[in-house]
């Protein structure tokens, strides 16, 4: 270890201290892992060779494929309930399916060792869109696998439907068979009642004893007013009849004989012309002598005599009398009549009114005999309708397509197992090669050195490896010292590098001091620090410089102690790195990281003059 004291000239201004910019470097160096992988790449080609071949033995032989056999049905519903719609009806058959019934029959009859959760996932029921077209699906390892399991599915899915519907129906007929018992026993109490009441009533058929009422008082109103007007007609014929009687005089001359001779002859000679007119011409004396006869008495005028009269009881008079005799009993008749009619009618018409009084009582009884029969005729017909449901029950489904194996997998993962494999295999070897170049925790490059130590790093070099190393190292630092202001403590990071240290050193132009307490002297170009047991020493050495270059070899080193660097040295900036021992695989790699400039401006001027002014 040593202390490097360039000339500082007193008095001069210090200059200002940068800040430390954030944390630079990286915790791993990708530069590094390249390296291992482009180092070892035939290793993770051969195992993606070999993962190549094994994710194709895997895809044919171990990989499982999924085959898919549908079974399409068709929902014909009978009815659909009022208080559900057809969505809601088809989605609670289709939750129907993995009932755990259903899913226990399925597997007896397939003789799957499935357990019933893991049989529910290989089945699937769904609905087409505003369609009752259901599509049943089955999954299975083998084509001919998921027909049968499709199959069977519909199969026991059908039966149970039918067999749930057949429950259903019983039990619906149970409830109709004991609703019909009861509305019967209803009946025959309504009947019971209806017929006390008709046999308290004393009436067979309300509407039709009313109606038969009403139609016998019409024609006993009918027959009263004919009769009544009978008697009224009756009455004013016998009042004519007893004024055209007093008109009439009881003795009148009941027969005359009156005697004419000339038209007596007068008709003989005209029968006698008429007879010869027969016989004889117009000519004929006769026939003259008997016209002349005839004209001649008819010119002459006749006069009657009368021969005898006869003198009687009138008969207008006794037909008058008579027709007044007829006509009293005719009105005396119609009286009685009509009187009678008359007393029938007013019971006819109390008995219309008794009627019309208990119609209401009556209507009431006749119509609950009417209701309950329509009721017992409902359910009667309701029992012999759940009768064939039971004997037949409704399924309401009918398949359209059975299912069929079919011609290619619905999902398979071979070719994702083929195509992932290999990249996998091969990611996981060069995950594996650069876990092994962590071993140790040791650090190689820059980078990684600036980020763990918190601190830059100012040169790299492959020096001790290459002789030409040391030299652009030391002409490297040589240059930065010239320029730099204030003292800096080169500082071996292991004791292993102390000659190395001093080698560097002696390239640098300064020779080895004696120290007094770890403390340089005025003006000593340099101290050998060899008291690794004296850490506070140390600390206080670093205190006393501007700033301290560790000198870290490439591998040689864990993150933990570099680390622990700024607590050994118990200063937290100021501190700079020089790696050596680089590969030449990592030659390429930057040989500064972090703010190299800062470093080497830090305070000195401002440190120098303090010991001037001390001295």
């Amino acid at each position: 270890m040593f202390s490097l004291e360039e000339g500082a000239e007193h008095g001069a201004p210090a200059p200002l201290v940068r800040q430390e910019p954030g944390r630079s470097g990286h915790p791993i160096d990708p530069l590094r892992i390249a390296r291992v992988l482009r180092r070892r790449w035939r290793v993770i080609a051969g195992v993606f060779l070999a993962g190549t071949l094994l994710s194709v033995a895997l895809a044919k032989t171990v990989v499982p494929r999924e085959f898919t056999a549908h079974t399409i049905l068709l929902w014909e519903p009978v009815h659909v309930s009022a208080v559900t719609t057809a969505e809601r009806e088809i989605q609670t058959l289709m939750d129907t399916l993995k009932l755990p019934n259903n899913l226990e029959e399925l597997r007896k009859r397939t003789r799957l060792p499935l357990t019933l959760d893991a049989l529910a996932r290989r089945l699937d029921i769904a609905v087409a869109r505003d369609s009752n077209i259901l599509t049943l699906s089955a999954i299975a390892d083998s084509p001919e696998e998921a027909a049968r399991l499709a199959d069977t599915m519909t199969r026991v899915f059908l039966d149970g439907r039918r067999d749930s519907e057949r429950t259903r129906a019983e039990q619906q007929l149970q409830a109709v068979t004991s609703e019909v018992d009861k509305v019967h026993a209803q009946l025959e109490e309504a009947r019971a009642q209806y017929d006390r009441f008709r046999g308290e009533a004393g009436i067979a058929d309300l509407t039709l004893d009313r109606q038969a009422a009403i139609e016998e008082a019409a024609q006993l109103r009918t027959e009263m007013n004919r009769f009544r007007i009978e008697a009224e007609s009756s009455e004013a014929k016998a009042a004519l009849l007893k004024q055209a009687a007093r008109g009439q005089p009881g003795k009148v001359v009941l027969s005359e004989t009156e005697s004419h001779y000339e038209q007596r002859k007068l008709a003989e000679l005209r029968a006698e012309l008429t007879a010869r007119k027969a016989s004889l011409s117009e000519e004929h004396p006769e026939v003259l002598g008997l016209s002349s006869a005839v004209q001649a008495l008819e010119s002459s005028p006749g006069e009657g005599a009368i021969s005898d009269r006869v003198v009687g009881t009138n008969p207008a008079w006794t037909f008058l009398q008579n027709s007044l005799i007829d006509v009293d009993t005719q009105r005396e008749a119609a009286q009685k009549k009509w009187r009678s009619y008359a007393e029938v009618e007013s019971s006819v018409r109390d008995r219309i009114t008794r009627l019309s009084s208990i119609e209401g009582q009556a209507s009431v009884l006749l119509a609950q005999v009417h209701i309950t029969e329509a009721r017992l005729a409902d359910l009667k017909a309701r029992q012999k309708v759940v009768e064939s449901e039971v004997r037949q029950p409704e399924v309401e489904l009918r398949v359209l397509t059975p299912a069929a194996p079919p011609l290619l997998p619905s999902k398979s993962y071979r070719r994702m197992v083929a195509l992932l494999l290999p990249p996998l295999f091969a990611l996981l070897a060069a995950v594996a090669l650069a876990a092994s170049a962590l071993r140790g925790l040791k650090l190689w490059t820059p980078a990684e050195f600036s980020f763990w130590a918190h601190g830059p790093v100012v040169a790299a070099t492959t020096w001790p490896a290459t002789s030409e190393g040391l030299d652009e190292l030391a002409a490297d630092l040589r240059a930065a010292l010239d320029e730099a202001r204030g003292t800096t403590l080169l500082l071996p990071l292991a004791a292993s590098q102390d000659g190395r240290a001093k080698e560097l050193l002696s390239r640098l132009g300064a020779g080895n001091v004696p120290a007094r307490d770890g403390i340089p002297e005025r003006d000593a170009p340099g101290v050998l620090w060899a008291e690794t047991e004296r850490p506070m020493a140390l600390r206080r050495a670093a205190r006393q410089c501007d700033r301290v270059l560790v000198l870290v070899e490439s591998g040689a080193h864990s993150l933990f102690e570099v680390v622990a660097l700024r607590r050994l040295l118990g200063s937290e900036e100021r501190i700079g790195l020089v790696v050596v021992g680089l590969g030449t695989d990592l030659a390429t790699a930057p040989d500064r990281v972090g703010e190299v400039a800062g470093f080497w401006s830090g305070p000195g001027a401002s440190k120098g003059a303090a010991r001037s002014r001390a001295a």
